[in-house]
């Protein structure tokens, strides 16, 4: 409703025994749909609507959507929207063994071979957690989003990459891969082919791109230039790649009973022959920075613009409250050679600011 839907709320009996529908009533301003009668109302919904959004959307829900079971109030006005060609969206919730159990998973994919969009949940201390509020919006928004960015390719990296001191023991950082992620979404919800080169992030890669995983920093590289052999449209750099690796990591265990010490040395970087690779393409990076002043942040961005050749640097301070790894939100300064941004806003609109520029660009209409 804040991005300027307009909701209608159809509730199960199971629903209105956890929320009633007089809150539903009044949070959206319309009439709440308990039951089917002689109104049709699940044809006049689903008529109405652009898209219907099932969440939480249980196995009991999900599995009778798959089978063409339309015995609920929900089911029906999913079966109607189907039927007439409308997005669905189901975001699932239950148990962990629910979810993981072989006949759901064949219902979900019955659903995604019928066009149903499918938001993965968030598996935690043994459940299929609903996702965040703005996951959701997101989801939403961006199946509603006008495919501006069909035809064209766009390949991300993300996430932080490890350098083993053995066999066991490594060298990381706090990335959690949601930068990119949201990049990847978004350019693919918008119609873009989208390819996802990942490290060890914990944020879940969506689930409409091509995704391949790296761990180290020489294989991200490695994947990122053997990519790049094939034509991209728009190269964006998220990953965290590490800095530094180990110059001789051991090949056994080292015992906690003996100091060690640990020599690190220059990590290849993976961005460095970007643009001679992809001399068309529209180019960013990123860079991440800690404690520092706006004008700092704002000098090292204009340096890996001109050193690295690149179209826009999005740099941001870690340390800053809201704008540090694993949050949803993000505090950056967006510089290209002629312009510079301030932007503190949710990973998403970062991630469709960036797009918004790169289609420009390569349509002629930026600057």
């Amino acid at each position: 409703m804040r991005r300027g839907a307009d909701v209608r709320v159809v509730m199960s009996s199971g629903a209105v025994k956890l929320i009633t529908p007089q809150l539903m009533h009044w949070a959206t301003g319309n009439s709440v749909v308990t039951e089917l009668t002689g109104e049709l109302e699940h044809v006049e919904l689903a008529t109405w609507a652009d898209l219907v959004l099932v969440a939480p959307a249980t196995a009991n829900t999900l599995s009778k959507v798959a089978c063409a079971i339309d015995d609920t109030t929900v089911t029906s006005i999913v079966s109607v929207a189907l039927g007439l060609g409308k997005s669905v969206a189901m975001v699932p919730a239950m148990h962990g063994s629910m979810y993981s159990h072989k006949l759901l998973q064949d219902n979900l994919a019955r659903l995604r071979q019928a066009s149903v969009h499918v938001l993965e949940p968030r598996i935690e201390e043994g459940k299929a957690k609903l996702p965040g509020v703005f996951e959701i919006v997101d989801f939403v928004l961006g199946l509603l989003a006008p495919k501006d960015m069909e035809g064209l390719r766009v390949l991300v990296t993300a996430g932080p990459t490890v350098e083993h001191i053995d066999p066991i023991k490594f060298i990381t950082n706090r990335s959690s891969g949601k930068m990119g992620v949201a990049i990847a979404r978004a350019a693919a919800y918008r119609g873009a082919e989208v390819t996802l080169i990942y490290g060890t992030g914990t944020e879940a890669p969506p689930t409409n791109v091509k995704v391949i995983l790296a761990q180290k920093t020489a294989e991200m590289r490695e994947a990122f230039e053997r990519e790049l052999k094939d034509h991209y449209d728009i190269i964006i750099s998220t990953a965290a790649a590490q800095d530094f690796m180990v110059e001789h990591p051991a090949e056994q265990k080292l015992r906690h009973s003996q100091p060690v010490s640990i020599k690190l040395v220059p990590a290849p970087r993976v961005l460095d022959r970007a643009r001679k690779m992809a001399q068309e393409a529209f180019i960013v990076g990123f860079k991440a920075e800690y404690a520092t002043t706006d004008e700092q942040l704002l000098e090292v961005a204009k340096s890996k613009l001109h050193e690295n050749e690149l179209d826009m640097v999005v740099a941001n301070d870690v340390a800053r409250p809201g704008a540090g790894f694993g949050e949803d939100t993000n505090e950056v300064i967006i510089v290209t050679a002629s312009d510079q941004k301030t932007m503190s806003s949710p990973k998403s609109g970062i991630a469709n600011a960036i797009l918004d520029a790169a289609v420009a660009k390569l349509r002629g209409q930026g600057r």
